[in-house]
């Protein structure tokens, strides 16, 4: 995976559609859902767009619930999370968390604000050890602890 984003040209990464990687997000969220948040309908989510975005490569995807599932969408976020691709790792990997990058301006929150910090409170209390043991073998590996 680091090996993609490392040898692909920055500038062909931005003109590939979003359509197909969202759609992969969303299944994956889906699946992982009843795992990481049990007690979480997402009902501050419903009708609402969340645009992830990467600084570099400068790409992105746009995400939503429908009040029964996570679906990829076609239209501006209502809030934006921005950062680099190895700060959104880090907090996966616990290494960092949402509060230390946003205060590092690592992490960018745009828009609907009040959306933003609910987002940003979920994840940082979701348990990321618990994803990592869900995860296959080497997608885990990547992700652990370094």
């Amino acid at each position: 995976m680091i090996r993609f984003f490392t040898t692909l040209p920055a500038k062909a990464l931005p003109r590939l559609p979003e359509a197909p990687p969202a759609r992969v997000a969303a299944f994956i969220l889906n699946r992982l859902a009843p795992r990481l948040w049990q007690d979480e309908d997402f009902a501050w989510l419903a009708g609402r767009a969340i645009r992830i975005a990467l600084t570099e490569p400068a790409i992105g995807m746009t995400l939503g619930h429908d009040g029964q599932r996570f679906i990829a969408l076609r239209r501006p976020g209502d809030v934006t999370l921005r950062a680099g691709w190895r700060d959104f790792v880090a907090m996966m990997r616990q290494e960092s968390d949402p509060d230390t990058l946003f205060f590092q301006r690592r992490l960018q929150i745009d828009g609907d604000t009040e959306l933003g910090l609910h987002l940003k409170n979920r994840l940082d209390a979701t348990d990321w050890d618990q994803l990592l043991r869900s995860l296959p073998g080497p997608l885990a590996q990547w992700l652990g602890p370094a």
